[in-house]
């Protein structure tokens, strides 16, 4: 059996099997042996890396086919277009292999504009439309819709992604990318309010209870009422150090008052079984 080189790159590039499918592909490779044979450059496995894995921790023999590519670059677009069909990836995880070819892309759109003739590149086409061209069409998915899917990848929570990567129902990139900007929107509202002091003779007391009448003198525009989190960032950020945590403590005496003591043993055991220990 012939060693090959394995680079993280290559190996990297498309998402693994899952545990189910590797098992598959094994029991299939022990059984009948390895049907198709691995893919090489310049000693470097460019195709098969699951393949090789078991063949060579079992001692299957493989066949290898050499192609020959200019560069690294080149390996990866190779791998993509020889790969992305046989594998049920959904539009944002296409997307996001796609943008991990947005150098290689860029780097040959500008060596293609170097090559022509000043008089031939049309000024309509420069060499940042071009890769966004392709790279929209390597994902099979329109230029814009490939913009929104970035936007996801630079903007969103690792949660967000995986059920994007895994297609959960009521979930899209389109969706999730309007998500997002409206929050980003509503951060940027808040950040640009502005804020009256308060005069040392109208702050409220330390724990004002529902029988202290105050006047707020803070103004917080355009704070969703089922956002907390843009409330918490508002409050970390407009407000003196300790005074969320004071309002965290307020907030528990009046559950305890309204609501009783089940109801905050509820909620402290929820937050133990989230963020405590296991």
């Amino acid at each position: 059996m012939k060693d090959l080189v394995i680079n993280e790159e290559l190996k990297n590039l498309l998402p693994p099997l899952s545990a189910e499918e590797f098992a598959g592909l094994e029991e299939s490779i022990l059984k009948d042996g390895c049907l198709s044979p691995l893919v090489e450059w310049n000693g470097i496995l460019v195709d098969g890396h699951h393949r090789y894995e078991i063949c060579t921790k079992h001692q299957v023999p493989f066949a290898v086919k050499s192609v020959v590519l200019d560069s690294l670059d080149d390996a990866k677009l190779w791998i993509w277009k020889h790969q992305e069909n046989r594998r049920n990836l959904t539009p944002y995880h296409r997307a996001e292999i796609a943008l991990k070819l947005k150098e290689a892309i860029a780097a040959k759109a500008k060596e293609r504009q170097v090559r022509k003739p000043a008089d031939s590149v049309p000024a309509n086409l420069p060499e940042q439309k071009e890769t966004r061209e392709e790279l929209a069409e390597l994902a099979g998915m329109s230029p814009r819709s490939l913009a929104k899917a970035e936007f996801i990848a630079e903007h969103a929570d690792e949660d967000t992604k995986e059920k994007l990567r895994h297609g959960v129902k009521g979930t899209s990139i389109d969706k999730e990318y309007k998500r997002l900007k409206e929050e980003e929107k509503t951060e940027s509202d808040v950040s640009n309010t502005s804020v009256e002091p308060v005069a040392e003779q109208d702050a409220p007391p330390a724990h004002p209870n529902k029988d202290v009448k105050f006047v707020p003198r803070t103004t917080l525009k355009l704070i969703p009422q089922d956002s907390p989190r843009v409330l918490l960032v508002n409050l970390f950020e407009l407000f003196r150090e300790g005074f969320v945590e004071d309002m965290v403590v307020m907030a528990v005496e009046m559950l305890l008052e309204e609501r009783g003591k089940e109801t905050v043993k509820s909620l402290l055991a929820e937050l133990n079984k989230k963020y405590g220990r296991k």
